[in-house]
């Protein structure tokens, strides 16, 4: 059974976005906050690799909580988000506040986070590792709180594709952080741009701290200790959580030489201890 969104967290939603009917992404934005499908689709693909049945769950930049209640759904034994963000923290806490083993914590940016080692035997991190100021440190402390044959699920935006995806702005991914930043926010200020594109432009200064390629979460992984796992998508298999990218990227993805240049959207691994 899937556990419905509590009414005071979708009023919780509406209000959130109240007057922003207008932004760009407005209906991408309260589909993301109010969707739950998509977070059981991850509990389903991770459950292959590790039984979800009686694991303890952290999601690590946890948003809103949908993955929260999935986890719950799939039989996690408890099921923890942590959150820097303390309006997302207040949101994610309607949503899960009547799980009775469901928590959500404020966080401070920097690790460690409050939890001894090997407390979880689930972790997921999804876009957040691109935020983050020092991405081994952040690694480090999810590898210290995992347990002994727990997993890792990682997702991040691919700096290989060229579109930066919280805002969809072609180039960004393809140029230092710092450089981007500057580039686009003078674009922002060009008069005779629309202004849908002048406030994505004036959006992306501070929207990252990092750009993230499979081959640099795999020497982040070797020097933690890990190993790191690709999630292919079966081309039979339509409950893969991401949208399918072109064949030819998906093949060179597949190739274990390959995928380090495979030009897919999102990259998702999973990370283990060795």
């Amino acid at each position: 059974m899937t556990t419905p969104n509590p009414a005071a967290f979708v009023d919780a939603v509406h209000a959130h976005l109240a007057g922003k009917e207008q932004q760009f992404n407005y209906d991408a934005l309260l589909h993301t906050f109010l969707d739950n499908e998509r977070f059981h689709r991850w509990a389903r693909l991770v459950d292959r690799h590790r039984p979800v049945q009686g694991a303890r769950f952290l999601s690590s930049g946890c948003g809103m909580g949908g993955s929260l209640l999935a986890y719950h759904d799939a039989g996690a034994a408890s099921v923890t988000g942590v959150e820097v963000d303390p309006e997302y923290v207040h949101m994610a806490g309607l949503r899960v506040g009547e799980l009775p083993t469901g928590q959500v914590v404020q966080v401070d940016a920097d690790p460690p986070l409050p939890f001894d080692d090997a407390s979880f035997d689930l972790i997921e991190s999804m876009d957040v590792v691109e935020h983050v100021p020092d991405p081994r440190t952040y690694l480090a402390d999810l590898r210290r709180v995992l347990a002994p044959g727990g997993v890792i699920l990682l997702v991040t935006p691919n700096r290989l594709w060229p579109v930066e995806q919280h805002l969809g702005i072609a180039g960004p991914p393809w140029l230092p952080i710092g450089l981007a930043d500057a580039v686009f926010d003078g674009l922002a200020r060009l008069p005779w741009l629309d202004a849908d594109r002048r406030f994505r432009y004036a959006r992306l200064r501070g929207m990252r701290t990092q750009n993230m390629s499979l081959l640099r979460l795999r020497n982040l992984a070797d020097d933690l200790g890990m190993h790191l796992t690709t999630l292919l998508r079966d081309p039979d298999d339509e409950d893969f959580p991401l949208p399918a990218d072109h064949p030819r990227s998906e093949a060179l993805y597949a190739h274990p030489r390959g995928k380090f240049l495979a030009p897919v959207r999102t990259l998702a691994v999973l990370l283990q201890h060795r």
